[in-house]
């Protein structure tokens, strides 16, 4: 069963922008740092040259894939780089049924992705399950086939999906069809302290493909400025949404806010 809850997508706005003043880059170090915006969250500063934008969330809950654009259309300054992001949420609560009735969805949605990306990019955020390891990596190896040779797929990971050493035994990275992986090294849930002392000790107690190219990281959990500068990308999240300026400090492990985003702009372009 498929169900729209808003018709009609949002178009993002290259206006000028409107939010405040915030700091640097949490912590310098990465040669590229960039900030997540999800619902409501406004652009910081410091990431005005290009900004990682969630335009679509979809939810998989028993026979259903509910698709939600975002609820605001974030105002971005004139040449700002967007790298649209696609959230697939696969329910705890009421597990899909079949997980293959997602995949003609999923695949129109980053084929929407690639069309309106001003970055080179675009990036699934899907949070899947050992169960559903055969079907996220098949589906990923599909979006890769299908984009533009000129777009790149950048792909979120758990970071517990990193702990590997030697290629050949990670049945999660092991020639995953993605240009990059992004593990996300907060919100780690109750083995945080566990895989915080496998980041901060080095990278070779981290499967290859978590090492150097890029990491998600957050302005509340802060890592050392040796793990950030490891990294050539590091994309940024705030629980504040920007808004206030970064809340250093301020520890939250409660899952995101599932209200996600839809951009629609130049979405019919052939």
């Amino acid at each position: 069963m498929h169900r729209r809850w808003w018709a009609t997508a949002l178009l993002l706005t290259a206006a000028a922008s409107t939010t405040r003043a915030t700091p640097p880059p949490p912590v310098p170090g990465a040669q590229e740092n960039i900030a997540w915006l999800w619902d409501q969250a406004a652009l910081p500063t410091w990431s005005q040259g290009q900004t990682a934008v969630l335009i679509q969330h979809i939810l998989l809950s028993g026979r259903a894939v509910l698709e939600r654009p975002r609820r605001d259309a974030p105002a971005l300054p004139a040449g700002v780089r967007v790298t649209p992001l696609l959230h697939v949420e696969v329910s705890t609560v009421v597990p899909p049924v079949s997980i293959a009735d997602s995949r003609e969805t999923i695949l129109h949605a980053m084929d929407r992705a690639a069309r309106i990306s001003t970055s080179g990019w675009v990036q699934l955020d899907m949070e899947a399950r050992p169960s559903q390891r055969a079907f996220y990596r098949e589906l990923v190896a599909e979006i890769r086939a299908r984009l533009p040779t000129d777009v790149r797929l950048s792909v979120t990971a758990l970071a517990w999906w990193c702990r590997a050493g030697a290629i050949g035994s990670n049945p999660w990275l092991d020639g995953l069809a993605a240009d990059e992986i992004v593990p996300m090294f907060f919100r780690m849930g109750k083995d945080r302290a566990r895989l915080r002392h496998f980041i901060e000790i080095g990278a070779a107690e981290l499967h290859p493909r978590c090492r150097e190219g890029a990491a998600g990281f957050s302005t509340q959990e802060l890592f050392s400025s040796e793990v950030i500068r490891r990294y050539r990308r590091a994309y940024w999240f705030d629980n504040g949404r920007w808004r206030h300026g970064p809340r250093v400090g301020r520890v939250r492990t409660e899952s995101t806010d599932v209200a996600r985003s839809a951009m629609h702009n130049n979405a019919n372009r052939p």
